[in-house]
Order: structure tokens, then sequence, then C-alpha cells
């Protein structure tokens, strides 16, 4: 009972530590999370023929109680608890994005799911963030110790990460995860030669992306020139920050997100900018911005 009662003391200790202002604006994100997913729901599920309206909205919830649980469970966690738990969820998550390609359920042209009915399951969602962590414990070490291969590993896993995702294919996470990885690189002391290397190959693996895949070669070109079919979703999801205008149209009067699709999901903040406004709008780029602020108050403190 004493080892127990040391424990849970030493949980309360660490629970003190927490940075407030990160959790205050973490709340607020869920929050404001749950509350769009309620103005996009009904639209969305009559589209698609669901019977409860706020199915999505219900799910948001849900998932959002789930992830105040992670993450306040991983706040509790010691430096090297962290290290391991980075290390034993890229051992099992790398593999099953890698699977994910040949037994994921096929979604838009892309197999990246795992689907058992009542739930959905991406690994790349978890690879992602255990995979920083890996490569911040492996950089670290290897600017602690000369000749200690952290880089090697670090790159290595990138390039077995980026051989999964591109299979599946997803091009998005493939790049979020480079763009993480070079400035780690950098701040871990990389020479100069090997990060211009690395850039020249990167270059050189978004031309092969834009001439080989078919659907990021489009995003590209629609991007580049925003007209036609390809751009309708985007160009609706414009309409809908117009149409919102300052102060919004009002909650649940949206009229735009009735023909937006994956307004519950990529194009929710269209639906949040119809309904709510330019003033709502910006308020919620603010919290992003004091997530990021108090973030790296925590750090430097």
């Amino acid at each position: 009972m004493s080892a127990l009662a040391d424990r849970f003391g030493m949980a309360i200790d660490r629970v003190r530590t927490y940075d407030r202002t990160l959790i205050i604006v973490a709340l607020v994100l869920f929050a404001a999370g749950i509350l769009f997913s309620m103005a996009a729901s009904p639209a969305a599920t009559a589209r698609i023929r669901i019977e409860e309206a706020f199915y999505f909205a219900a799910r948001q919830t849900a998932y959002a109680a789930l992830g105040l649980l992670v993450m306040m469970s991983a706040a509790a966690l010691e430096p090297k608890q962290v290290r391991r738990a980075g290390t034993i969820l890229v051992a099992i998550c790398l593999p099953l994005a890698a699977l994910a390609a040949v037994f994921g359920a096929e979604i838009k042209g892309a197999q990246r799911w795992f689907d058992f009915g009542v739930a959905s399951f991406q690994p790349s969602e978890i690879l992602k963030p255990a995979l920083i962590v890996v490569w911040a414990w492996m950089l670290s070490e290897s600017m602690k110790k000369p000749g200690f291969p952290g880089r090697i590993v670090s790159i290595g896993l990138m390039a077995l990460a980026a051989a999964a995702l591109l299979a599946q294919p997803d091009v998005g996470q493939t790049a979020l995860l480079l763009i993480c990885l070079a400035p780690m690189l950098m701040l871990s002391g990389i020479a100069l030669r090997w990060l211009l290397g690395g850039g020249a190959l990167a270059a050189l693996g978004a031309w092969a992306i834009y001439s080989f895949y078919p659907h990021a070669r489009e995003r590209v070109d629609t991007w580049l020139n925003p007209e036609g079919d390809a751009a309708y979703q985007v160009n609706r999801a414009l309409d809908a920050i117009a149409a919102g205008g300052v102060f919004g149209r009002g909650p649940g009067e949206g009229v735009i997100k009735r023909s937006l699709p994956d307004a519950h999901a990529d194009f929710v903040f269209a639906v949040a900018a119809e309904e709510f406004g330019l003033i709502a709008s910006l308020g919620l780029i603010a919290v992003f911005s004091c997530s990021r602020f108090a973030d790296c108050r925590a750090r430097a403190a």
C-alpha cells in the first residue's frame, strides 16, 4: 500500500507541473471541434443517408474524450517512459502502415485504414508522433556521443515510413514527416553537404511523385489553376467562407455546407466560417497561435 501511495503522490506532483495555459487552450480547441462538428454533422449525414443527424458530432465528442485521456496520460510519463513508448509504437505502427497499403480498406483511391466495422484505425496517425519522439531521442544521443549512428537511424526510419506511406498512397503524410525531420537534423548539427544533398533528393522525389502519382499531380495542377471540376470542393469552401461575412449566418444557418463534400472533416473550417463569421475564424486561428506560444514557453521554461 505504501508503494502504491508513493506512486500516486508522484503522479499528483507531476500533474502540478502541467502547463495550465496549454491545457486550457487544448480544452478550448476540443470544445470548438465539437461545436463545429455539430454545425456540419446534419448536412453531412443527410448527404450520405445516415439517420442520426449528429452522428459525426457524437463521434467527435467520443474521440475528443479519448484524446484528452491519452494527452493527460502521456504528460504523466517520465522521459525514459516516453522514449520507450515511442519506440514500441514505431515498432508496431510502421509494419501496420505497410500492411494497410495491401489489406486496408480502400477509401477514395487510397488504402490507409483498417476497418473493423464499429471503428477504424489509421496506423500512420499514431506513427507520426511516435517517429518524432524516436528521432528526437536518436539525434540527441548522436549529439552527446560522437560516432553514435542516431542520424543514420533517423533517416533510415524516414525512408521506411516514406515507402509504407507512398505505397498507400499518402503523399501528404510523407511530406509532413520530411518537414519535421529536416529541421531536427539541422538542429542536431548535420553537415551542410548532407543537408543540401537531402534537399536535392527531396526535390527529385517531389518531381517523381508529381510524375507518377496522378492524384498528387491533380492536386498540384488544381492549386496552380483553381478552375473546373477538380477544384469544386475548394471553391465551394471559399464560397462558404465569403458567405459568412464578419459575423456569420448564425449557428445551424449555413447553406453551402449542404453541397460541400467532407464538410464534417477536412473542410469543417469553411462550415465554421459561414455560420460564425470572420471574427470567430480569426479567434480560432488565434487560439491555435496561443497553443504554439504556450508550447514554446513551456519548452523554454
